[in-house]
């Protein structure tokens, strides 16, 4: 079989042909990853400005071209908890569980945020479950903290108070105020033999002062407070429950 001289001819068209479409194709990828680029910090500044809405429309539209990226759907779930659309953050996060290949360290963040998640939307049982389901040490300490945050809105005072003692035993710090609000609620729900472990704490202090007097000024309708602004604790205030002194709820 003889070749046409004519095919010969075709090589440098074909080779032309060729660097020319991968050329191109180099172009759209420097162009698709400059848009990628563009919307990954268009994504941090709106997260910076709290515009949580703009957020997470567009980390979905990212989240398209990156369907098994852990990070990017475990931020997708952070961002619809605090705009309040709990019911997408448990559905974020739990899947993020059945993730394969998957470090344990991380696993056990996403059951931080699964705590979070329910206890955002009032499943406090379901919260207690995922808190019991943390092994790693690392998240040990938001494990306590979470845990005394259910103990305060379900007013489980006792249990706050061992809670408490957990988490100063851990970080070597001790929240006295803390504890007098908590002795506090406990004798005005009935149990005055706490009244001479918060004489030993501190009786000068101004809630249990007045409580020890019989001067429960600051009790109104909906409860004590426990108020960052008012005892200096630097740690959670009740949710729902009132302060007096800056006369609004504390959340």
């Amino acid at each position: 079989m003889y070749l046409e001289l004519w095919w010969f001819l075709t090589v440098p068209i074909f080779f032309v042909i060729g660097w020319v479409a991968s050329r191109w194709d180099r172009k759209k990828n420097r162009l698709r990853k400059q848009t990628k680029l563009k919307d990954l910090e268009k994504l941090v500044l709106l997260s910076t400005e709290d515009d949580h809405n703009g957020a997470i429309k567009l980390l979905q539209s990212i989240i398209k071209d990156y369907e098994r990226s852990f990070y990017l759907q475990k931020a997708l779930g952070i961002l619809f908890r605090r705009v309040g659309l709990f019911d997408r953050a448990l559905e974020i996060h739990a899947s993020l569980l059945s993730m394969r290949k998957v470090d344990s360290t991380l696993l056990d963040s996403v059951l931080i945020d699964l705590t979070k998640d329910y206890i955002g939307a009032g499943l406090y049982d379901k919260a207690y479950q995922a808190l019991e389901l943390i092994e790693n040490e690392t998240y040990y300490y938001q494990a306590l903290e979470l845990r005394l945050k259910i103990n305060q809105r379900l007013k489980q005072w006792e249990a706050a108070l061992k809670t408490l003692k957990a988490l100063e035993s851990f970080c070597g710090e001790e929240f006295e105020n803390l504890r007098i609000h908590f002795f506090c609620e406990l004798i005005e729900n009935g149990a005055t033999e706490y009244k001479k472990k918060l004489r030993e704490k501190n009786p000068d202090h101004r809630r249990a002062k007045e409580l020890l007097s019989n001067k429960n000024e600051i009790s109104l309708d909906r409860g004590n407070y426990i108020c960052s602004f008012c005892t200096g604790c630097n740690f959670y205030a009740i949710s729902g429950l009132y302060c007096k002194r800056y006369n609004r709820y504390e959340f």
